[in-house]
């Protein structure tokens, strides 16, 4: 799996070769290029909105602003990676906020941070479930939901630095901001969503009150949950950190576990693109799909 975050980019199958076949007309070096980053794309917006078939979309919004963009890339200015998640991360900070995202944001401005999800009606009263694959279910919606009371911007800064364990030089070139300005956001937003998790969730102290079995029946309720329909039947390639191919870095031990529970959550097979561009190049070639997506 190739990871574009790690800190040496290699020099074999580099993403400029693709790049320069694929404006030569190579069908094939556009597909490979677009397979490379899908997943990648595709995990971000699904942690910036908590909905699979949302980041979808947006996956595909992206991959047509990178094609339309393609031949305006300089590699003496940037490398390909720093260039496509630059676009990836105006994108999600600056697209329309979802309903989702609306009610978890007011919740954080109008109410205690820590006790959003405690706040829900009638929790107590609902038996606890005991089916362990809704549970793992409501554990990756919670982790997720926790994401969205961050601002945009401090949700995209702890993706990148906390989740997918992206360096200070390389966030900060990607969030077009000063790596100072990118380890202080990044540690404001650890804190606010640690400290929810320290304070309020069973898996870090069996006394804390909020608990991913009782949780259960409301969400199903609430239609947030959905047993026929469930993110983790989602085709995944392992968790977050079998796919980034290193261990946590230790930076504070503090947020160690914090780290391990996101890390620990499934990296998503993104959407099938490479079919989707497969279906334009039947109606066109390589060229005129540049243009076409350009205009």
């Amino acid at each position: 799996m190739h990871n574009p975050f790690l800190e040496k980019i290699e020099e074999r199958e580099s993403d400029v070769d693709y790049i320069r076949l694929a404006l030569e007309g190579d069908a094939s070096a556009l597909e490979a290029l677009i397979l490379r980053h899908q997943s990648w794309i595709f995990n971000i917006a699904l942690n910036m909105t908590g909905d699979i078939q949302r980041a979808e979309d947006i996956t595909q919004e992206i991959l047509i602003k990178t094609i339309a963009k393609l031949s305006t890339y300089d590699r003496q200015k940037a490398t390909f990676r720093t260039w496509l998640y630059r676009i990836v991360a105006n994108h999600v900070i600056n697209m329309k906020e979802s309903k989702k995202e609306q009610f978890f944001a007011s919740h954080a401005e109008s109410s205690d941070y820590n006790n959003f999800i405690l706040n829900l009606h009638d929790t107590l009263k609902l038996a606890p479930m005991r089916n362990k694959e809704i549970i793992d279910e409501t554990k990756n919606y919670c982790t997720m939901c926790v994401l969205l009371c961050l601002t945009r911007m401090e949700r995209m800064v702890l993706i990148l630095g906390a989740i997918f364990d992206v360096t200070d030089k390389i966030g900060a070139e990607i969030c077009d901001i000063s790596k100072a300005n990118f380890r202080k956001i990044l540690s404001r937003s650890r804190k606010k969503v640690a400290d929810y998790f320290q304070n309020n969730c069973g898996l870090f102290d069996e006394h804390n009150p909020c608990k991913c079995s009782e949780q259960v029946s409301y969400l199903i309720q609430l239609g947030m949950i959905k047993p026929g329909d469930m993110n983790i039947k989602h085709y995944s390639l392992g968790t977050i950190r079998t796919v980034l191919g290193k261990t946590i870095t230790e930076i504070e031990n503090s947020y160690s576990e914090f780290l391990t529970l996101y890390q620990d959550q499934p990296f998503f097979k993104g959407p099938d693109m490479v079919s989707w561009l497969k279906d334009l190049l039947q109606r066109s070639n390589i060229n005129e799909i540049f243009r076409r997506i350009d205009t």
